[in-house]
């Protein structure tokens, strides 16, 4: 009996050894799992970055998820209707900081409502047709009937467009007498800038607007024109853009040299463009640089920051871009570029880690929705006061948000998502909160941004430019394009009278042509109206 229970002790140690032995198994089985989860997490968010970075993404706007029953993580909010004072008390009224802000937001309701249709009265020719009823005489008494009113409708109807074929004659003079004085002939007009072909100066610049403007590809342009009664080959459209951008390149260079002799703001961003090559296309890139009303494209072979920041050694101003190592980095620290960065890259980050860290991101982006709800009702302000607004309300946050995300990183797990956009954050906080100090700063680089998206929209449309040279001539045509939107002027007619006095105008007076200049003059001219 007593050998039979020593067995059992035995057996029973043993079982519990057994079971110790499979509960640690177990354990490094689930711990094995997790860190494979957490690794299929992580390159499941490494493959959804670099898919955003190739293709981009539709909207990155968000129905804001109900906040959790505990957020121990992250305070309510980092920058409230009335932004707290150190002592958590509240120094700035919310309510008429908010009426402001509804206010703007009406006004720019009002105004952004537009009519379905609106013509241009200079451009419209009117045509009135008038319809009587057949019969003039009362059915009753048969008395002639007298006009009592009218009803109208107006239609808009479509003319094709008309093309005008224009010969000129130079004619030859001699003398019927003595026969010895020569022939003279009439002097020729100044050429245009389509060059000495057919194409005239106003069928060049609708080529051009329909290219450069509208992205419309050549063999599109040469559809619409033959459904017109026009039969213009592709190698012609493309030949007269041409020659119209290099009659405007000069204009182009005084821009450009405008822009970096000043000591203002300038916004700057690049991307990628594709240039017909054998055996295959080769990338280049195309950077825009915006500020003082003008837009300049530059085409560079090379994206490295010798060419990003070439004529940059003379400028005394700052510079809003991203914080790519072209923009900040030795080859800028030595020019003395003073670099404002995007905050909208910033929050990218945080939107990229939703799925990681919904509570931490949807934290952050709320932040900076509430900055951007701040900078919209201060558009209109003068510098100065953007300035002082911007120190008031958004100082506080920017430091209470710098000291969440200080606590965090060092909470939330290596490589992932979350600590990515922690970690850019901080280490270019100096770059990020910068606009606080300077109200000419925006607070994103989005401009640019919109600018790009010209390039890139057309790039879908004509996949790649011909040649090297080729897009060189699409940024001058690019950067007036871009700067008659931005000014709010008809680049039709502006290219129109550019071109016609083009030819007259010195080199040292071409700052009077550009898209500013000339729309200075058309706002001096209806002030004198």
């Amino acid at each position: 009996m007593r050998m039979d229970l020593a067995e059992a002790l035995t057996v029973i140690e043993l079982m519990r050894g057994q079971i110790a032995a499979l509960e640690q198994q177990v354990c490094e089985r689930d711990r094995a799992m997790r860190e494979l989860r957490t690794e299929v997490e992580l390159r499941g968010f490494e493959i959804a970055r670099l898919r955003h970075a190739l293709y981009g993404d539709k909207r990155e706007r968000f129905a804001p998820e109900p906040s959790a029953p505990a957020e121990a993580s992250a305070p309510s909010s980092a920058l409230p209707d009335a932004t707290p004072g150190n002592d958590g008390s509240s120094s700035a009224p919310a309510e008429p900081l908010k009426r402001r802000v509804r206010e703007h937001e009406r006004t720019i309701n009002v105004r952004g409502k537009r009519r379905h249709l609106e013509l241009d009265p200079a451009r419209v020719r009117d045509e009135h047709r008038h319809l009587y009823p057949d019969a003039r005489a009362c059915r009753c008494c048969g008395t002639a009937m007298v006009e009592i009113g009218e009803e109208t409708r107006v239609v808009i109807e479509h003319e094709p467009a008309r093309f005008r074929r224009v010969t000129t004659h130079r004619h030859k003079m001699a003398c019927a007498a003595c026969k010895h004085g020569g022939v003279v002939i009439a002097q020729p007009d100044d050429p245009p800038a389509s060059g000495p072909g057919m194409v005239g100066l106003s069928l060049a610049i609708e080529i051009a607007l329909r290219h450069y403007a509208d992205h419309l590809p050549f063999h599109r342009i040469a559809g619409i024109f033959e459904r017109d009664g026009l039969r213009i080959d592709r190698a012609t459209l493309s030949r007269v853009g041409g020659r119209v951008a290099d009659a405007l390149a000069r204009l182009v260079g005084c821009m450009e040299a405008e822009l970096l002799a000043s000591d203002d703001v300038l916004g700057i961003d690049g991307t990628g463009i594709k240039i017909l090559a054998s055996p295959r296309c080769e990338r280049r890139t195309i950077y825009v640089i915006h500020g003082r009303g003008h837009v300049v494209f530059r085409a560079l072979d090379r994206a490295d920051a010798e060419h990003v920041l070439e004529g940059f050694e003379g400028f005394c101003g700052v510079t809003v871009a991203d914080a790519a190592t072209v923009h900040t980095g030795s080859f800028a620290a030595a020019l003395r570029v003073i670099v404002a960065l995007c905050n909208a890259h910033a929050r990218r980050k945080f939107h990229e880690a939703r799925g990681s860290d919904p509570t931490r991101a949807e934290h952050v982006l709320r932040f900076y929705r509430r900055v951007a709800f701040l900078e919209r009702s201060w558009a209109d302000l003068d510098p100065s006061s953007r300035q002082r607004e911007r120190q008031a309300l958004l100082g506080p946050a920017f430091e209470a948000l710098h000291a969440w995300a200080l606590v965090q990183r060092s909470e939330v797990p290596a490589r992932s998502p979350i600590e990515a956009a922690l970690a850019y954050l901080l280490s270019h906080w100096e770059g990020l909160t910068r606009f606080l100090h300077d109200g000419r700063i925006p607070w994103t680089n989005n401009g640019s941004e919109r600018l790009l998206r010209h390039v890139a929209v057309g790039r879908k449309a004509w996949m790649f430019r011909g040649s090297f040279r080729g897009a060189r001539r699409a940024c001058v045509l690019w950067s007036l394009m871009l700067s008659c939107r931005m000014l709010g002027i008809d680049p039709r007619r502006y290219l129109h009278d550019t071109l016609d006095a083009l030819a007259r105008t010195p080199h040292k007076e071409l700052s009077g042509l550009t898209p500013k200049a000339y729309a200075a003059r058309l706002q001096a001219a209806r002030v004198a109206a």
